[in-house]
């Protein structure tokens, strides 16, 4: 009896380790990592799947010194409630391509709705973006009218195209050299990234618990400080005019403790999307990783009308 008693703890426990190998390899299948290819750019994206019947696919564009993982959040509230989610890493970020003075340049815009053309035609996308995201999103809506939906959350405004001083910045090697030192030097040490989390959201519990590698890590890759100049001074500045032309649905979002975009920022989005559905809630400049079951759920609401 004590036999038998030890070979079924046996076979249950290998049962347990190979159904945990199961669930293991399963969650890998479903998460996919990849990069897509073009000119000299190889841009690195993570796709989230819908469970269940798919109800739609969003693009996420992150926002200014972070990258796709910055909406994992929401991409896995998202994806449980039935959209594709796809997190891109735009170039000079995350680990993209860093752009300097010889590559042979494309626009960030381009790149990312020629890799959204390899999976689905533009006008079964849902477009969102964070921050510098949002300028970048509002971009491409304004090309792409066609889209279903356009997501804004604390949406920064880019008026840097054709800053000589940014290019001669971008270009200098000395610059570049000392950046990507001064980079190493800080983003090196975990307490100061916690530190700087936690004067952005103003929320010690959550900087405290923050994984400072995921903003850390991309940053250190050498070229980035040059990169993210060089990628300023090329940016593609906002076109209110044609932002206020818009005609998909569009829903815009703020945080009332945003310390980060200037009133004036605000005030010009605003006024560009008058009549479109606008929220304000809760939080600091990155409520989108703070809170993302607050955003999931006010963007829920809105794709279902």
């Amino acid at each position: 009896m004590t036999t038998t008693k030890k070979l079924l703890a046996i076979v249950m426990s290998l049962i347990m380790v190979f159904g945990m190998f199961t669930i293991s390899i399963s969650a890998d299948e479903a998460v996919t990592d990849g990069y897509y290819e073009e000119g000299e750019y190889s841009i690195h994206y993570t796709v989230v799947p819908a469970e269940g019947e798919s109800k739609g696919r969003i693009m996420f564009i992150h926002g200014f010194l972070y990258s796709g993982t910055t909406w994992n959040g929401m991409a896995e509230i998202m994806s449980a409630e039935g959209y594709d989610c796809y997190l891109i890493d735009l170039p000079n970020f995350g680990y993209s391509t860093r752009e300097n003075a010889e590559t042979a340049l494309i626009e960030r815009e381009v790149l990312v709705t020629n890799f959204m053309k390899t999976v689905a035609p533009m006008d079964e996308w849902i477009v969102a973006g964070h921050s510098m995201g949002g300028g970048v999103a509002m971009n491409i809506a304004c090309d792409y009218p066609e889209i279903e939906a356009l997501l804004l959350y604390c949406p920064c405004e880019i008026v840097t195209n054709g800053n000589s001083m940014l290019t001669s910045l971008a270009t200098n090697s000395f610059v570049s050299g000392m950046m990507d030192t001064i980079f190493k030097m800080f983003l090196g040490n975990d307490l100061i990234v916690k530190a700087a989390v936690y004067m952005t959201t103003g929320d010690m519990e959550y900087a405290k618990n923050y994984d400072a590698s995921l903003l850390a890590d991309p940053l250190m890759i050498p070229g980035t400080g040059a990169g993210m100049l060089f990628a300023s001074a090329n940016a593609r500045n906002t076109d209110y005019e044609a932002v206020a032309a818009l005609e998909m649905p569009v829903f815009l979002v703020w945080a009332d403790g945003d310390n980060v975009l200037s009133a004036e920022n605000c005030e010009n989005i605003s006024n560009a999307l008058a009549g479109k559905e606008t929220a304000t809630v809760e939080g600091s400049h990155i409520v989108i990783e703070t809170d993302p079951a607050t955003l999931s759920t006010l963007t829920l609401e809105f794709l279902a009308k």
